[in-house]
């Protein structure tokens, strides 16, 4: 079995998001992911790329976001780091899904569906650079 580990670099800026979409949609068809698998990237990384984009301050904005992805025994690793503000997403609340939508703050839907689509998430700073770890557990993939 062959292993190999995708990489793209992004500047800080939304008309990169095609470029992600795409990257995502190569990756999922080289490796016969299902549908289903495919689709809870698509949602994850987007949901963190735009965070990172809107939120994160990246100075300098080119080549401020890296993502790797690889399978690997049928769990799927995926790293995301950008150079914006220290930021754990991980550290927010979780929304109170029991008030309607005019009484929730705005925010923290996005993290709380990253969460719920991977198996885990872990956020570290290391070397001035905001890391999110995580992985998703693969079934019907290619052999």
């Amino acid at each position: 079995m062959t292993v190999t580990e995708q990489a793209l670099v992004l500047d800080s800026a939304l008309a990169e998001l095609p470029r992600l979409e795409s990257w995502i949609d190569e990756f999922a068809a080289r490796e016969g992911l299902p549908d289903s698998i495919h689709y809870h990237l698509n949602v994850a990384l987007e949901e963190l790329v735009i965070n990172a984009i809107k939120h994160g301050q990246c100075q300098p904005a080119e080549e401020a976001i890296r993502l790797s992805m690889i399978l690997d025994g049928g769990v799927l690793r995926i790293e995301l780091s950008d150079c914006g503000i220290a930021f754990d997403p991980l550290q927010a609340p979780a929304p109170d899904l029991a008030l309607g939508l005019k009484e929730r703050p705005i925010g923290g839907l996005g993290v709380h569906l990253v969460r719920c689509l991977m198996d885990s998430v872990d956020y570290e700073r290391r070397d001035g650079r905001n890391r999110l770890l995580l992985t998703k557990r693969v079934e019907g993939g290619a052999p």
